[in-house]
């Protein structure tokens, strides 16, 4: 049975007490301890070195569990109450429930097992967000790109690089044409994704929403605006995966009379190939900007003038495409894209590890360095493993919104 912290407090007493009174017998005889005397007290400044130790991962992990044990109650509200105080993108990427599988992991609300000065939650968060529907907005590119689980870390595909279409009509007899679909095969592997927390204070676990919009969430959505980062614009160098903006053989669309008339002579692009069905609009919320500010010759707003079909702003559709905005979009440049041509790699959605055992050299003040056990902190660290399939670089098209 595991000793709680009072209990270890008892026996390091009781230990030292052997000791001391071995030492006030030999005192009181006026001579030296003999050799079995030396080896008992030897012993028993080793076993009270030890259950000091002991004590203070004791109180330690008391502390924690009772921040913990606060943070239990009301832990199961409706589902109406958690999707409400849940971040919108954070539940339109798949959303994120670590805490809860944190709590249940170590035991749940009532006797916890101890806690280790590190440890490792697996984050449940589903492969498959909730399909996009036409009168909502679409607020995270996750939900519109199709995922398949990794399993090893590598992968491999066909992307298709040359589709020239020659069927026509033969004569009896006459030689058949011949349409040239060329595929390449592109062997890659998944990139990590990752980011470490501030040492946060263990009593800051008392207040729940500190841990649950903070870190839970926070963290949760910078990995999704790290991934979001390496789908558009990834170099394809280094660690760095080959995104949408830099990968060969995607359409280009130059600016023609104004943003809404480029935006459709791009949707006319997809068309003609027919990758429209699962399309989407990828740009920066000051692009998006342009967009709903837009007016006509008269002052009038297009979205809620003449040409209101071209812009909803209400579900963000611009001509009947969804709308993605993104911090990692190029300010002045959009991307349309039929998402059902790429697959997100997923190997590893999502890891929370946490730790005290980390040494910072200038912890206490300049030079004096310790460790986060020592003053009572947690670092916690999120990070996924991804990989992107582009397999039809012809269904992006790179528009160019700038006059």
């Amino acid at each position: 049975m595991q000793k709680n912290a009072e209990q270890i407090r008892d026996e390091w007493t009781a230990t030292l007490k052997a000791a001391q009174d071995i030492a006030a017998k030999a005192e009181s005889e006026g001579r030296d301890f003999s050799a079995a005397e030396s080896a008992e007290v030897q012993q028993a400044i080793d076993d009270a070195k030890r259950l000091k130790c002991e004590y203070e991962r004791a109180k330690a992990t008391e502390t924690m569990r009772g921040a913990l044990n606060a943070l239990g109650e009301g832990l199961e509200p409706g589902a109406g109450q958690k999707d409400a105080t849940m971040h919108p993108r954070v539940k339109a990427s798949g959303g994120t429930d670590w805490a809860d599988t944190m709590l249940k992991q170590l035991g749940g609300a009532q006797g916890y097992k101890g806690i280790l000065a590190g440890g490792t939650i697996a984050v449940n968060v589903p492969l498959n967000p909730d399909p996009v529907r036409i009168d909502v907005p679409v607020l995270s590119l996750r939900q519109l790109i199709p995922t398949v689980q990794n399993s090893s870390g590598r992968f491999a595909y066909l992307r298709q690089t040359v589709r020239t279409n020659n069927a026509a009509v033969v004569a009896a007899g006459a030689l058949k044409p011949t349409s040239v679909y060329t595929l390449a095969r592109v062997d890659d592997r998944v990139r990590t994704i990752a980011h470490l927390s501030e040492p946060i204070a263990k009593q800051d676990l008392d207040d729940i929403g500190m841990l649950r919009q903070f870190i839970d969430q926070e963290m949760r959505l910078g990995l999704d605006i790290a991934l979001e980062e390496e789908i558009l614009e990834g170099s394809g160098s280094g660690e760095h995966m080959t995104g949408m903006a830099n990968v060969s053989g995607s359409q280009s669309q130059a600016f023609a009379t104004d943003i809404l008339t480029t935006a459709r002579k791009a949707v006319t692009k997809l068309e003609r190939y027919g990758y429209l069905a699962r399309a989407g609009f990828v740009m920066t919320p000051e692009d998006w900007e342009a967009f709903e500010l837009l007016q006509d010759n008269e002052g009038r707003f297009y979205y809620n003038g003449p040409a209101g079909p071209a812009v909803n702003a209400a579900t963000r559709r611009l001509w009947g495409v969804p709308v993605v905005v993104s911090d990692a979009a190029t300010a002045g440049t959009a991307h349309l894209a039929d998402f059902s041509q790429m697959r997100l790699q997923v190997r590893q959605e999502g890891v929370l590890d946490w730790s005290e055992n980390v040494y910072r050299p200038d912890g206490i003040s300049e030079g004096v360095g310790a460790s986060d056990f020592e003053r009572n902190l947690v670092t916690f660290r999120f990070e996924g493993r991804f990989g992107l399939e582009i397999l039809r670089p012809s269904a992006i098209v790179e528009i160019d919104l700038t006059a």
